[in-house]
């Protein structure tokens, strides 16, 4: 695109948004069932539960934390299901 003099930009609104949301932009809707299989990162379940990585750390030690995964690389994952769960088991508690 050869832009000249006189030729309106137009911006890209994509670029406007932040890395989050360009992602959902890519990524297709995600079905019940594959949703229920879905992976959380412990980035994105901090972010859901809007608490910090160090009480994530320290619910986990403590055996408070929804089941985690661990993936060989040694990150951990936590399936979308088992989240479901556990804040179930958190409402019937208080």
């Amino acid at each position: 695109m050869i832009v000249g003099p006189g030729t309106p930009i137009v911006p890209d609104p994509a670029r406007a948004m932040s890395i989050p949301e360009r992602e959902t932009l890519r990524r297709p809707p995600i079905s019940a069932t594959r949703r229920s299989e879905e992976k959380l990162t412990v980035d994105e379940l901090c972010e859901e539960l809007r608490i910090s990585r160090s009480t994530f750390y320290d619910w986990r030690q403590k055996g408070r934390a929804p089941q985690c995964v661990k993936l060989p690389n040694g990150s951990l994952r936590i399936r979308r299901s088992d989240l479901e769960n556990w804040l179930s088991d958190c409402e019937a508690a208080a």
